[in-house]
């Protein structure tokens, strides 16, 4: 047990209490020194924490819980009083003491003014040292209680009963704490702490924090004496010690139905968890997350799993893809929430940085062989799947009873699954741990049938094994395990390397070896022989995609194979979400919304993606999409409108002639429509559409009185006039690189200029401009005088011109009419010649 402290009171205190408190709380340490204490010594230590309780509730009725300086007093009397009584007495036989004083504690952190009070609190070392000793105090009790769970009750050993008594007192003050030091890394935190708190966050002294353990780079996670640094050292600490309590409670058996609130420790550990710094993020994954995976009750899988997996898996997995992607790629790691939290040269900080990363990634891995483990998969095991897409029960429901890995990944609890969640196997350590999840994943794809699933273990993970396994392929993994051998044990590498090809061989089974010999007798005596014959052939077709040349219209120093593979791999399914949302009526999308896009898939494409709810990636997609469709479709529906209204105005009777006005039209608009046309700006454009180009320009060729007869001509010039005014700003949805991964969005500027130059879209683009520009030409009226003199001439003249001149002729007949007046026609054959 941890010996109790004596503190120094703040001067600013009421001296006569200090005093008397300090009289009362000081203890001589020779009293309690040896193993051999007596029971009078005993009986002295209850009879002083007893008194020391009462004080302190005289305290709290004195002081009524004022400012900080009293509630410090109050916390600081009351702490040691308890530090006191548990110290010197046994659990059992002072249940109802520490309970009290226990209780007291609780009260003084309900207090309203406790919250704002806690970040003063935090810079005083008396009470940072009585919550650090109380906190561990619980944490070696219920280590012991755990240990000696298959040995006989000792006399002083602490009863189930007594101790989930005094547990579910500590668990509310340790939670808000907990929250507390959190938010030291939010956003904001330098405007609402003190100066002190905010540089204890910082990270100093870090050359001498890592150290070499054999031929590993390991990070001490207990620092040195020389190194502590009070505050900072404390935050650490005090992280590490309430995670430890909370994942040790998990074992308590009942602890998750009557010990442990579902909401509260949801809001204290995953309200700020995408402000984690990394290195506190590995510790919750380690202590609390993996302990309450193990001993959670499968009856109580739904109520809790979700809430603390979802969070955790969505900022998982985005610090795992931005950081192995930039290491992987570019050799920096440039881990989020990594700099301005600690200091050291340039190459210790590179080299923290890669420790961190591989100590993130070996954590969320070690999860994810938790939730792998059969005793939380008993159903997928019991199904008896053989790895056969032709004989698995496609059927087969994946819930909480029967598989926690299927139930979550059904869930959508990886928003986006990527082969960076798992390092890319990297790390030998990581890849041992997370390999049975991939099993699991591969047996949950079978099971149900899931394409999203199929998808990824093809399309990613199966040449992701093959890069890993490949020593000699020049790629991008490959360099990274050699960057990195100084962090990582060659002997986990080793055995990764061996379960790695069990997992490529089992996979290749299931949908490779199953595929190509369908409908044929499989002779599994030569599987591994075809399986080495396949494996040595995907290597072949690596080696010659990595001597690929580079295409002349690329940037030379942008190209990487690996990137222009995985463009190759994700082309179908973007040219699939495009014809999609093609398809897909914006009116029916509800203004974008994920939810209505949702339910308008087809079930065709549904099925196809494993698009399972509105959260999937593919839902975001295609929201994008349809954010670029809904100009032309909203120009679309308005040009109905407008020519839906001309044509109401050109049939509208009695007639509208141009002399009737303007405000007469819009007055007819309101009459024959259910609209409040003075707040519609398309029945504005479809009155000047009437008025100024149909009425203006076609009313003495159309007079109403023969109206009549021409009226599905007007109809129809109306609606050309409606939609050639809308599609001045019209741009339909065509194939955007923006739609890509920002490093595949050259290799998508690549294969569209590609497809636009074969299908001619560039010369049609810059006949349209030839196009437009004789259009100016004749409107600027330069060539009127001509045509005039052109026309001029007798129709005799023109019949016989009419199938002499040849196409190239004619065109410069029209584009230069006065050199068509030196033509004459040649007297023996009878074609057109020019005169000079």
């Amino acid at each position: 047990m941890l010996a109790s402290c004596t503190t120094k009171r703040n001067s600013q205190m009421d001296v006569a209490p200090v005093e008397q408190d300090q009289g009362l709380m000081k203890i001589n340490s020779s009293d309690c020194s040896g193993d051999g204490a007596s029971c009078e010594n005993e009986t002295n230590y209850t009879d002083h924490g007893k008194q020391s309780n009462e004080l302190g509730h005289a305290r709290i009725s004195v002081t009524g819980g004022g400012n900080f300086h009293q509630l410090l007093a109050e916390h600081t009397i009351i702490s040691e009083a308890f530090l006191s009584a548990a110290t010197y007495s046994w659990f059992e036989k002072e249940k109802d003491l520490l309970s009290s004083q226990l209780s007291s504690l609780k009260r003084i952190w309900s207090q309203p003014q406790w919250q704002a009070c806690l970040k003063h609190l935090c810079c005083h070392g008396e009470f940072r040292s009585a919550v650090l000793k109380i906190i561990k105090i619980f944490e070696e009790e219920l280590s012991k209680c755990r240990e000696e769970t298959n040995m006989l009750h000792q006399p002083d050993q602490i009863s189930h009963s007594t101790l989930m008594s005094l547990v579910s007192l500590i668990i509310p003050p340790l939670l808000k704490l907990i929250r507390f030091v959190h938010a030291l890394w939010t956003d904001g935190a330098v405007l609402r702490f003190p100066e002190e708190l905010i540089e204890a966050r910082k990270m100093k002294n870090v050359d001498q924090i890592l150290r070499f353990r054999g031929e590993t780079l390991e990070f001490l996670d207990v620092w040195p004496e020389e190194l502590e640094e009070g505050l900072a050292q404390w935050l650490q600490l005090i992280r590490e010690s309430g995670y430890n309590l909370l994942g040790l409670c998990a074992t308590i058996k009942g602890a998750f139905s009557e010990l442990l609130d579902n909401s509260s420790i949801n809001n204290a550990i995953m309200e700020n968890i995408r402000s984690m710094e990394i290195r506190h993020l590995t510790k919750l994954i380690d202590l609390v997350i993996v302990p309450f995976i193990k001993h959670c009750p499968h009856n109580l899988w739904v109520e809790w799993m979700l809430k603390l997996l979802l969070p955790l898996f969505d900022y998982c997995g985005d610090v795992l893809y931005y950081s192995w992607f930039s290491l992987v790629h570019n050799g920096q790691a440039n881990v989020p929430l990594f700099f301005g939290y600690i200091c050291g040269s340039e190459e210790t900080v590179s080299k923290m940085e890669n420790y961190l990363l591989l100590d993130l990634t070996r954590k969320v891995s070690k999860l994810l062989g938790a939730l792998a483990s059969q005793e939380l998969n008993q159903g997928v095991y019991r199904a008896g799947l053989v790895l056969d897409m032709n004989s698995a029960s496609h059927d087969f429901k994946c819930t909480p009873s029967t598989s926690l890995v299927g139930y979550i990944l059904l869930n959508d609890c990886f928003t986006r699954l990527s082969m960076n969640l798992f390092g890319w196997w990297v790390d030998g350590e990581a890849a041992i741990d997370s390999i049975p999840f991939c099993h699991s994943l591969v047996q949950v794809a079978v099971a149900t049938n899931n394409e999203k699933l199929k998808r990824f273990i093809k399309d990613d993970m199966l040449p992701a094994i093959i890069r890993r396994i490949y020593d000699d392929l020049p790629c991008a993994v490959q360099k990274t395990i050699r960057k990195l051998s100084p962090l990582m044990n060659s002997i986990n590498c080793r055995k990764a390397t061996k379960d790695l090809l069990v997992l490529c061989q089992e996979i290749y089974k299931v949908y490779i070896r199953c595929q190509n010999l369908e409908g044929e007798d499989q002779d599994t005596d030569n599987i591994a022989y075809w399986f080495d014959d396949w494996l040595t052939k995907q290597k072949k077709e690596l080696c010659v995609k990595a001597s690929y040349a580079i295409p002349d219209e690329f940037p030379a120093t942008l190209w990487n194979w690996e990137f222009e593979e995985e463009f190759q791999r994700y082309l179908p399914t973007y040219l699939d979400v495009l014809h999609e949302v093609d398809t897909t009526d914006c009116q029916e999308c509800c203004c974008l919304d994920s939810a209505k896009i949702f339910e308008n898939l087809s079930l065709e494409f549904r099925s196809r993606h494993g698009v399972r709810s509105h959260t999937d990636h593919v839902v975001w997609m295609i929201s994008n999409l349809l954010q670029r469709k809904m100009p032309g479709a909203y120009s679309e529906q308005r040009a109905d409108r407008i020519s839906k209204w001309t044509c109401e105005l050109i049939k509208s009777k009695p007639y509208i002639k141009l002399s009737n006005g303007w405000n007469n039209a819009m007055n007819r608009l309101k009459e024959n429509f259910v609209i409040n046309v003075d707040t519609k700006p398309d029945a504005i454009d479809a009155v000047n559409i009437f008025y100024n180009s149909i009425l203006l320009l076609w009313e003495p060729q159309f007079h109403p009185l023969i109206r009549e007869g021409q009226m599905d001509v007007l109809v129809e010039i109306a609606r050309q006039l409606a939609f050639a005014e809308e599609r001045k700003n019209y741009e339909p949805l065509e194939p955007d690189s923006l739609d890509f991964l920002d490093h595949l969005q050259p290799y998508a500027e690549l294969y569209i200029y590609r497809k636009k130059t074969e299908s001619g879209y560039f010369t049609a683009i810059e006949q349209v401009q030839l196009h437009k520009e004789f259009d100016r030409y004749l409107a600027s009226g330069v060539l009127d005088g001509d045509i005039c003199k052109f026309s001029s001439f007798q129709h005799s003249f023109l019949d016989c011109f009419q199938g002499l001149i040849s196409p190239k002729l004619l065109y410069h007949v029209i584009t230069h009419p006065l050199w068509f007046c030196s033509l004459e026609s040649c007297e023996s054959c009878g074609s057109i010649c020019c005169r000079t």
